[in-house]
């Protein structure tokens, strides 16, 4: 259910101005521009409808609207946006009285921040902290709401002493509504984090957060639930693939805006990867519908990621830039940040359970390595081989599976081979190496008899 005080709230920003009536014309005309309060813009793209009519408008490029042939009587003008499904509220004028012939011009605007969060947080919650950050969860092709959805927000906020700064990182969760909304209440006035859905065995890529007003609002999707089939009368359920319909067409570009050759392209959490083209132009097939994060890598740039929504319905396009490579990134900020996200993802834990063989960020630090074949040559069970002239990374000589390795690149399977290409030593966080019996449930490929590489880079840091 929308917040139903809005419309009350909404009637002192409603500004009228009237022409004098016509009498060859019998029907009123409303004019005006949509305004969006939360962000500072025009509102582009908005759907206007006069209660009891047929009369509509979409706002332009620059928010205006034009609603002709309106019947003369009391009506009230409805306004539906995206956004404002998002943060849950309703936007209805109050009554207009209308003559035949009359032209009306119309202000209509979102509300302000503090109406929004005065509407959708508790006041026990807006002690906690002054912002909120608002949004939608559905299934991408089915479009129905993701009820019960879980939602992650996290983010590290600085905590300063009279000594030093901390650096706190902070884990807020919640669930979707069944009318498909969420919120998280409570949060610092200016906030940088990753927000995520998961539902049962599905999730949403990690998609990035920036508050810089107490209200965020964002919209998220994920992949529809897989069918199951049981094959035989009592015998157990199971799941169909995986594989999805959808498409991601993009170009890369270098940090000057030039298309950039040879990047590598992957989707989080899929093992669909690809090189751009002489032009920059990629296009991964196969992929599942639902909000998901798209990464693009060269060595000598800095990586890149975008958050995209994808259907089976029509092709995504999303242009990724890279940035110039700096060598060494912010050490402070770095520091401040590494330690809780490799706890986060397991790295501390696994390091203390000593089946692998794992290299901190000090660690790392303190050797000079020219490329990423001499960083995990340092590895015991990894040694350099030559492949045609040039040096790679394998495996102890076992079975079918002849000293392969295969390797996870901050959470996620590295498919397509030539990762020496795309990792450069500066970029790496932390490393973790298991011979083939003891790679963790995580990082282990069915059927495979490889060791195992697990890398944590900095951007992930970040």
């Amino acid at each position: 259910m929308r917040v139903s005080i809005i419309a009350l709230l909404f009637a002192a920003s409603v500004a009228v101005a009237q022409s004098p009536a016509s009498s060859t014309k019998t029907f009123a005309v409303i004019e005006g521009v949509a305004v969006d309060s939360l962000h500072q813009d025009v509102l582009r793209g908005a759907l206007l409808t006069v209660q009891g009519t047929s009369a509509a408008a979409i706002t332009d490029s620059l928010g205006r609207f034009r609603i002709d042939s309106i019947p003369p009587g009391t009506h009230r003008v409805e306004v539906a946006h995206a956004l404002l499904d998002s943060i849950g509220i309703a936007l209805l004028t109050p009554p207009l009285n209308l003559d035949a012939g009359q032209q009306l011009h119309l202000v209509v605007a979102i509300p302000s921040v503090k109406t929004v969060i005065a509407a959708r947080c508790t006041p026990a919650e807006q002690r906690v902290g002054p912002g909120a950050l608002l949004g939608t969860v559905e299934f991408a092709e089915s479009g129905d709401p993701a009820i019960g959805a879980q939602i992650i927000l996290e983010f590290v906020a600085v905590r300063v002493s009279s000594n030093n700064f901390q650096a706190v990182p902070y884990r807020r969760t919640t669930t979707v509504a069944a009318n498909g909304r969420f919120k998280v209440c409570g949060l610092p006035a200016d906030l940088s984090g990753s927000v995520m859905a998961i539902s049962g065995t599905d999730s949403t890529g990690q998609v990035g957060v920036h508050l810089s007003s107490p209200v965020g609002v964002v919209g998220l999707e994920l992949p529809d639930p897989l069918p199951h089939v049981t094959s035989a009368p009592g015998a157990p359920t199971t799941t169909v693939g995986r594989k999805g319909n959808a498409v991601l067409i993009g170009t890369v570009l270098d940090p000057s805006g030039m298309p950039l050759s040879r990047a590598r392209v992957s989707v989080a959490g899929d093992t669909a990867a690809t090189l751009s083209d002489a032009e920059g132009r990629f296009t991964l097939n196969n992929l599942r519908s639902g909000t998901h994060t798209v990464s693009a890598r060269r060595l000598g740039f800095q990586p890149a990621e975008a958050a995209v929504t994808l259907h089976s319905r029509a092709p995504t396009h999303v242009t990724i830039k890279l940035g110039e490579f700096v060598a060494v990134l912010d050490t402070v900020r770095i520091n401040a940040k590494s330690e809780q996200t490799l706890d986060r993802v397991g790295f501390n834990r696994r390091k203390q359970m000593g089946t692998g063989y794992y290299m901190t960020p000090e660690e790392i630090s303190k050797r000079v390595a020219e490329d990423l074949v001499s960083l995990l040559s340092m590895a015991p069970m990894l040694r350099r081989a030559n492949d045609n002239g040039k040096t790679v990374i394998v495996g102890r000589p076992r079975g079918a599976d002849f000293e392969c390795v295969t390797y996870v690149v901050d959470g996620d399977p590295w498919v397509g081979g030539g990762i020496e290409d795309f990792i450069r030593s500066d970029d790496i966080a932390a490393i973790e190496v298991y011979s083939s019996s003891f790679a963790p449930a995580q990082f282990r490929r069915p059927s495979s008899d490889c060791e195992t590489v697990v890398i944590w880079t900095k951007w992930k840091q970040r």
